[in-house]
């Protein structure tokens, strides 16, 4: 590890070098958007001229812009924001306890979802989250593993990297520069191997329930019968809102496996309740979360929950000098205090810190709103989602016969464009974000923001995404007195806006018989 790479998240000289953050004023908030892109890889980077990542999400709030894009990521809000520089401004005293600042961003994330005694372990994004399980289950398990991941091209593009034990960039959070693909130092020779799970047909069909928890039950028995112990993931929801396997059958499998197999939930899109994911630690599972997904925090804030009985066999545990390049001392517990002696790790990640100080803040929020008007809420959108794709005769659902039926609430909706061409998607995708893709109509020149397309059966769906800020702003104007429909009003008008522009996108493109979107005034 570069001493540079050090410097940059932090640790010793992070109050010297950026104390200035105490200035009021641009400067200040210039030090602010720099930390809160820091301690991450290539992904959270910003372009140096439009000051944005990869995912066009800026530095800073954009209100003006329209955010239906949580299950990729969004901008910061105001009201994280506004957490994250009065968290900035503490922690740049002199004499500020980082130790205890981070201790208390544990305590908030398990009073929230946990149960007493449950570790929390921060990690730079989802990926890094999955290297956290992986060092977990292989000091629990001790011996050749299988990792069973679900849908990976589901999840994230690193994922299957990453369940080996492999680089998954070619930039680490530590490191500016690591060899994809490669193995971390210290796991070089460890027998891991990854097994998947699918949750859909070659052609993009969802599979049956009874059929996923069938096939995970058979993967892991292939596992153990093969002398290697087995790291079962359970997808909560993915990037097209589906999962698998059930909980039920986890809790099998979990039992017949007894010391040679681990469940761990990937709860990344944090779209299921909390007391969800509390159930789930008590049934002894890992659980995976991100405040940037369905919350709304900054990209990428990411943790591993640790159930108590399991935390406390890891007391002993020693971190490989390979995530050296992916974690600081203070992203891990405390009473981890012997897990570092392998390497030098860094200090601290301040930057992944804020990040959750601003994730924090709409959690908290959210939180505080009652679970019935939470579930109306989400109905509502689910309701206006359906309805403007109906009306809208270029645009469908990907699994649509689900969809149109109505039935449960939804926050992730998958779309198709135009029969699902993956040209035309990026294209479409890239033009929303565009203010003069529509020169014909000034108020379609709003930027608006979904889902990147991800690619099911040859066909590719961007997602209309529903998200904790949009709700938490619901619960306000229904605290000022408004009633339901009239708090949901500026998010209906919100999303009539964005399929429409969608739509006069996809004729454009359509009407061309391709990727093209010159405007024709």
């Amino acid at each position: 590890m570069t001493e540079a790479a050090k410097r940059i998240s932090a640790g010793s000289g992070f109050t010297r070098a950026l104390g200035a953050g105490r200035n009021a004023g641009a400067e200040g908030q210039s030090q602010l958007d720099m930390m809160l892109v820091s301690g991450g890889d290539e992904r959270i980077w910003p372009d140096p001229v439009t000051r944005r990542n990869r995912y066009d999400t800026p530095t800073a709030p954009a209100p003006d812009e329209l955010w239906f894009s949580s299950s990729t990521a969004s901008a910061v809000t105001k009201r994280g924001y506004y957490a994250a520089r009065a968290a900035f401004d503490a922690i740049s005293q002199p004499g500020a306890d980082l130790a205890g600042w981070f201790d208390k961003i544990r305590a908030r994330i398990a009073s929230l979802f946990g149960e007493p005694g449950v570790a929390v372990v921060l990690t730079a994004s989802g990926t890094e989250a999955e290297l956290a399980a992986l060092a977990v289950a292989k000091a629990l398990l001790r011996r050749p593993l299988a990792n069973i991941v679900v849908a990976p091209e589901e999840t994230g593009s690193g994922v299957a990297l990453a369940s080996i034990g492999a680089h998954f960039a070619a930039t680490a959070a530590f490191e500016p520069n690591v060899d994809k693909g490669a193995r971390l130092t210290g796991w070089e020779k460890d027998d891991v191997v990854m097994r998947r799970l699918d949750i859909r047909e070659i052609s993009g069909r969802p599979r049956a329930a009874a059929e996923i928890d069938r096939a995970a039950g058979l993967a892991v028995a292939d596992a153990l019968r093969t002398g290697r112990a087995a790291l079962l993931h359970l997808l909560d929801c993915s990037k097209t809102g589906r999962g698998g396997p059930s909980r039920a059958a986890a809790r099998e499998i979990l039992a017949s496996g007894g010391e040679r197999a681990l469940v761990v939930v990937d709860a990344c899109q944090l779209r299921c309740s909390f007391e969800q994911i509390k159930a789930d630690l008590a049934s002894g599972f890992l659980v995976m979360i991100t405040g940037s997904k369905f919350a709304g925090g900054p990209p990428f804030c990411g943790a591993l929950l640790i159930p108590a009985e399991r935390a406390r066999r890891l007391r002993d545990l020693r971190l490989t000098p390979g995530l050296a390049a992916y974690a600081a001392r203070l992203d891990w517990p405390q009473f981890f205090c012997r897990a570092f002696e392998e390497a030098d790790f860094a200090p601290a990640n301040l930057g992944l810190g804020l990040r959750w100080e601003a994730a924090l803040a709409e959690i908290e929020a959210f939180a505080a709103i009652p679970a019935r008007l939470r579930d109306e809420m989400a109905a509502m959108f689910s309701e206006c989602a359906r309805r403007g794709v109906a009306g809208n005769p270029e645009l469908d659902f990907l699994d649509a016969e689900n969809w149109r039926l109505g039935g449960k609430p939804a926050t992730i909706f998958p779309i198709l464009t135009n029969q699902g061409d993956p040209a035309q998607a990026r294209l479409i995708y890239e033009a929303l974000r565009a203010p003069d893709a529509v020169s014909t109509d000034a108020e379609l020149a709003r930027v608006c923001h979904v889902g990147q397309p991800v690619l099911i059966g040859g066909r590719a769906a961007l997602r209309l995404c529903f998200g904790m800020p949009q709700a938490n702003a619901m619960a306000a104007r229904v605290a000022q007195g408004a009633d339901l429909d009239a708090a949901f009003r500026p998010l209906r008008r919100d999303m009539e806006l964005l399929l429409r522009k969608w739509g006069v996108l996809a004729r454009r493109v359509g009407g061309l018989g391709g990727p093209s979107l010159a405007a024709s005034n």
